[in-house]
């Protein structure tokens, strides 16, 4: 499985990586993003995850404002 994580925080992406590695250590963690534009601006140029990982609160605004930009069938 092939994951993207979008978090602003380092010590959380940290913890959420290492917990998913407990899970399974074949999950790929393919990115992280830490913005609502650097999120858009992944989504838009690479290969689709099969599952992201979004916390709400991001450094430029709420994460939703990442679906009225861009469409995203990712779960």
């Amino acid at each position: 499985m092939k994951v993207l994580i979008v978090e602003d925080e380092t010590a959380a992406y940290d913890n959420l990586v290492n917990i998913l590695n407990e899970i399974d250590p074949e999950i790929e963690v393919l990115g992280n993003t830490e913005s609502v534009k650097q999120t858009v601006l992944w989504l838009t140029s690479k290969t689709e995850p099969d599952l992201i990982l979004l916390d709400i609160h991001l450094s430029d605004g709420s994460a939703f404002n990442i679906f009225s930009t861009i469409t995203v069938d990712t779960p």
